[in-house]
């Protein structure tokens, strides 16, 4: 937690001091937005049922660009935080579940290549969270946590600009490093470390608390005002593993949607979708929630670990998230 801490702390600094407008010079162009998001729902002798629930976000997304000459180098810091209560109104004691938890740093640095739209350019991108995550409310097992997962990209590759407001790049030449520092998730390789095959070999690059993974990645950024006073902010991001399994593409693809109502209130729609086969999803029932578990085929029975409980089966999933709410808002 203490090296998080520190690297947060080295994050925030250096980009709070890119983006002073004193230390600022000329050719940067820099800002960013601020907001806060609540959505209630109360229900009292609601005939038709459902739960009461109470949820906040806050979220910073911050910029530091520079173009000079035949240069262009791309900074940016976005962070999140929500949690939310359910049944609040019958059950105050309620657990508080995290809800959004996100950091992800990106630094993008391009040299023109053999035209004004191409640039040789060299990419890194950290990416993890604040805070513990469980499965759902009240459960005492965590699922993450800070550092565990973290996401390190370094990449080399040309980028294609022909405009301002859209960016695609590729890299033949690029190292993923996914760090999972807790030892109970190490242990059970959660996110991919320390993980095996069908055969039970270690995979390419797994170690206890690391995998290293060499390969491919392409990146391309949408960010445009599509109408006024509504800006779209896409990014989709593929990787694939040359050493194992490279028909496996992880992906990553976020979608930002704000539309302003007046100088502070706005509607945010904020969607993201990972897949990553290195990620094993615990399976539950589409309609209940209940656990599904892996069955003996002679007997249709579940298979039993070594504490005589049933095995929950898991798998790669397409996982999703999206966000909708009315709330504040500051840009600058």
């Amino acid at each position: 937690m203490k090296q998080f801490l520190f690297l947060l702390a080295l994050i925030v600094t250096t980009s709070s001091v890119a983006l002073a407008q004193d230390s600022i010079p000329k050719p940067w162009t820099k800002g960013g937005q601020g907001g806060i998001t609540f959505n209630q729902v109360g229900l009292s002798n609601w005939a038709a049922g459902g739960q009461s629930n109470l949820t906040l976000v806050g979220s910073l997304n911050a910029f530091a660009n520079r173009k000079v000459n035949t240069t262009t180098w791309d900074n940016s810091l976005d962070m999140a935080f929500g949690f939310i209560k359910n049944n609040f109104i019958y059950d105050p004691k309620a657990p508080i579940t995290k809800a959004v938890d996100k950091v992800e740093f990106n630094s993008k640095y391009g040299k023109k290549a053999w035209s004004d739209k191409f640039y040789y350019t060299g990419l890194g991108t950290f990416r993890t969270q604040f805070a513990p995550g469980v499965a759902k409310p009240g459960d005492a097992v965590y699922v993450s946590k800070a550092l565990a997962p973290a996401y390190l990209i370094l990449a080399a590759g040309i980028d294609f600009k022909p405009t301002d407001y859209f960016s695609l790049f590729l890299s033949p030449v690029s190292g993923k490093m996914t760090i999972v520092t807790d030892d109970s998730l190490s242990s059970v390789g959660a996110y991919g470390v320390n993980s095996r095959d069908a055969n039970g070999d270690f995979r390419p690059g797994s170690f206890n608390k690391v995998r290293m993974e060499f390969g491919a990645t392409l990146k391309a950024k949408f960010k445009k005002d599509i109408m006024k006073n509504v800006g779209l902010e896409s990014n989709l991001e593929l990787f694939s593993n040359y050493v194992d399994r490279p028909q496996n593409i992880d992906v990553r693809w976020t979608n930002s949607l704000v539309a302003k109502i007046n100088k502070y209130i706005v509607v945010n729609f904020f969607t993201d979708l990972i897949y990553d086969h290195d990620i094993m999803i615990p399976r539950v029932d589409a309609k209940t929630g209940a656990p599904l578990y892996s069955m003996i085929p002679a007997t249709n029975t579940p298979y039993l670990d070594g504490n005589g409980n049933a095995v929950q089966r898991k798998g790669p999933a397409l996982q999703l998230m999206e966000i909708f709410g009315l709330g504040f808002s500051y840009k600058f």
